[in-house]
């Protein structure tokens, strides 16, 4: 089981998926053009990468750490949280329901004092190797911060993934959405007129930051989702009147936000391929930094839809698949293809048992979670391979009349990194219904059949040509 950040770099070492950098390299700019020529060509090759010396500081940057979807798989193995996490939408047999409840309540995280006497206090952020990601970028920004909240109401707590522009040594932006449960806090910390306490763990431990990062149903802790991936609880480490950050975290950063500060924030080269538009973001000040011996910096570099956001989201999808399937069982797959940079599109597979179904499926995926982001989805036949552009494209032509089968939804919420709205987080989506249409859908036609030849003679004639190679 991997412990820490530590651990984790050593086992991709030993399974050759890290590469190690030795040569000096700036932080500003260096550090992405590594990144990027090691992670653009999108293959289960791509690797992580240790910069052992970078320039200016004597802490190692270790970027890339969810290069691949394998390298995700390997890390994760054979859990079931797909499976706990479906049983908590579905109809569900009570048997499963208990048993996922079970399995989370076991899985309830341990938690210990912090002890300063095992950490050495920094002054500020001076000495992090934070990089300069984009030529455009405002500054230099932490890109891969676990972030700790908890409601000043009811004390939820909430941990995720937010970028944070440093302006100086001790005070940086905080980018939440607005729809995002770090947000949320402050929102809640506003209307009660406090402040809010905030915990940054930078280089937690691997099964934590896609804890954070991943789109979680309300009520299930980021921490309790990390303890099924490792299985085994998870530890945080508690200091008083701040939330409680992985145990195996390499930096640690205390402090708050007041809901009633702001500044601009970016502009930041942005998982969508293009600098999102700088906008007032709440700021954190910084009160304490601490940092484990021998430290790592963790750091991602975003930006074209092809770097280890893509391997990530992947991975997520196909974990939260169940999840979905149980809230329609008409869908039988569903794929976001990198090139939508995550929620911009939408494909699935539905079965058509009544007229409307298609619509009724790409109806229920917006309402869910962060797929309700989603700008563009397609419904297709079951016969069509959704993770197939070719085949996608095909059925985008020859099963849709645009009039009949693509609707226009204005006036709802976007993502707040969708520069093509008129607004910001707030514009429009489309729906195609890419499906074969019935008599009950108003076709009045008969419906061609596609050309294929019999399964039969295509077996004869793989024989034959195998005896010609």
């Amino acid at each position: 089981m991997i412990k820490d950040l530590h651990d984790y770099i050593r086992h991709l070492s030993e399974k050759g998926m890290l590469l190690r950098v030795d040569a000096e390299v700036d932080p500003e700019l260096e550090i992405t053009a590594f990144t990027e020529r090691a992670s653009r060509t999108g293959s289960d090759e791509s690797k992580t990468l240790l910069f052992n010396k970078v320039k200016g500081y004597d802490m190692p940057v270790v970027t890339n750490l969810f290069a691949s979807y394998s390298m995700l798989s390997t890390l994760f193995g054979e859990t079931q949280i797909g499976e706990i996490i479906s049983s908590a939408f579905s109809k569900a047999s009570g048997i499963s329901l208990i048993k996922s409840a079970k399995a989370l309540m076991n899985l309830k995280p341990k938690t210990v004092p912090f002890k300063k006497s095992r950490y050495e206090e920094l002054d500020g952020l001076s000495c992090l190797p934070v990089p300069k990601v984009w030529p455009n970028d405002a500054g230099r920004f932490l890109t891969l911060p676990v972030v700790s909240t908890q409601s000043p109401v009811d004390s939820s707590a909430n941990a995720g993934i937010y970028r944070m522009q440093v302006f100086d040594s001790f005070t940086t932006g905080m980018h939440w959405q607005a729809q995002k449960g770090g947000s949320i806090h402050a929102s809640e910390a506003a209307a009660a007129k406090k402040r809010l306490n905030v915990s940054v763990a930078i280089g937690a431990d691997p099964y934590s930051i896609i804890s954070a990062v991943a789109p979680l149903p309300q009520g299930i802790s980021e921490f309790a989702f990390s303890g099924i991936a490792r299985g085994s609880r998870s530890i945080l480490l508690s200091k008083d009147g701040y939330p409680p950050v992985p145990e195996s975290s390499e930096i640690i950063l205390y402090g708050y936000v007041d809901p009633s500060e702001s500044r601009i924030e970016g502009p930041f080269g942005d998982h969508t391929g293009y600098y999102s538009i700088p906008e007032p973001a709440n700021v954190f000040n910084i009160e304490e930094v601490y940092a484990r011996k021998d430290p790592v910096y963790a750091s991602s570099v975003v930006g074209h839809p092809w770097n280890e956001d893509a391997a990530i989201s992947r991975f997520l999808l196909e974990y939260m698949k169940p999840a979905i399937l149980a809230v329609n069982d008409s869908i039988t797959d569903i794929y976001l293809p990198p090139e939508g940079v995550f929620t911009n599109l939408c494909f699935i597979s539905v079965k058509k048992r009544f007229p409307g179904e298609a619509k009724r499926a790409m109806f229920s995926v917006l309402g869910l979670g962060q797929l309700s982001f989603t700008k563009m989805i397609a419904a297709f036949d079951p016969d069509i391979d959704i993770r197939d552009l070719r085949s996608v494209a095909w059925a985008l032509s020859t099963r849709v009349d645009p009039e009949r089968d693509m609707q226009i939804i204005g006036g709802v919420p976007t993502d707040t990194l969708d520069h093509t709205s008129n607004l910001s987080a707030y514009g429009s989506k489309v729906m195609i219904d890419a499906t074969k249409k019935t008599r009950g859908e108003g076709y009045s036609r008969e419906w061609p059949d596609t050309i294929s030849l019999p399964a039969s003679i295509l077996e004869a004639v793989e024989r034959k040509w195998k005896k010609m190679e």
